[in-house]
């Protein structure tokens, strides 16, 4: 235990995981760009990926810049950088793909939904927008552009009940990779408070991408299909209501999923969902992906 309670820290094989992952590489009739969500990493659309793959669709899931690692690694992190990232990744499956699809979690939904608006390229045939927020569901975020200048660090587990079962349930969800974690000693507790920070100042570069892309809407004409879990207490409630209603898109469409929460690739509901976004995906490509070849 350090002095300062901070010990917690990812195990390098966590980190190899989180790494950015292709399947199909080769060049292919249709591409799928994976975008994953703040302080998250391309871990959580591994499922998705690999299920697309399945059906024959090249797939690309970068790692957005100074993601997958500790939530304190975002500091200095721009809005700019996310999206520069995610149009590089785009190219590189354009170049290779005749239709290329994005699908985004969370603020991988902000950077789909921003690129679509300021990039009116035919080869984007369609959005799978999951789990994105209309606006960031906390009132404290009226106050970020400020506190940044004087607040280095929002703790998110400061003053939590860690007696509460379902608070535990959901730390030790967290914290799977840390193995085994004993929640009732005191110095676990301080270094679990302690070691997960994340910069404001990259909070406020996501509240500002939020309102970049509510005002960008009316622009985006792609084909967007929203996915939102029922369960969902990180965003607004009716998120994808909300963006379905200003995007310009003559094809929006919002599906709900009741027994999910906010990672929706990795939820309950993930087999129905995989095979909504698969049904959206042959809707709207110019050239029918294949099925996968019969097991032997």
């Amino acid at each position: 235990m350090s002095r300062n309670g901070v010990v917690l820290d990812l195990p390098e094989s966590v980190r190899a995981a989180r790494r950015p992952f292709a399947f199909n590489p080769e060049a292919r009739e249709v591409g799928v760009l994976c975008l994953h969500g703040f302080t998250g990493s391309p871990a959580e659309l591994r499922p998705l990926g690999a299920f697309l793959a399945e059906h024959g669709f090249a797939v690309e899931a970068p790692l957005l810049p100074q993601h997958g690692g500790m939530p304190h690694e975002l500091k200095g992190a721009r809005r700019k950088a996310w999206l520069d990232a995610a149009a590089r990744a785009f190219e590189v499956l354009q170049q290779r793909c005749r239709d290329v699809f994005i699908a985004g979690l969370s603020m991988g939904g902000l950077l789909a939904l921003h690129f679509a608006a300021q990039h009116a390229t035919p080869k984007l045939r369609g959005l799978i927008v999951m789990a994105a927020p209309a606006a960031i569901n906390d009132p404290r975020a009226k106050f970020v552009g400020i506190a940044r200048f004087f607040v280095p660090y929002h703790y998110p587990f400061k003053g939590i009940n860690f007696d509460d079962p379902a608070v535990r349930a959901e730390i030790e969800k967290r914290f799977a990779a840390f193995g085994r974690i004993d929640l009732d000693d005191p110095q676990t507790r301080r270094a679990i408070v302690n070691s997960v920070r994340i910069p404001v100042d990259a909070i406020h570069e996501l509240i500002q991408l939020n309102a970049e892309v509510m005002r960008l809407l009316p622009a985006v004409r792609a084909p967007v299909l929203f996915l939102q879990g029922r369960r969902d207490r990180v965003i607004q409630p009716d998120s994808a209501e909300v963006l379905a209603a200003r995007v310009g898109s003559t094809y929006r469409r919002v599906i709900w999923y009741e027994n999910s929460a906010h990672e929706l690739p990795l939820e309950p509901d993930a087999p129905r969902m995989f095979a909504d976004i698969l049904a959206f995906i042959r809707e709207h490509s110019l050239v029918q992906a294949p099925e996968p070849a019969p097991a032997t």
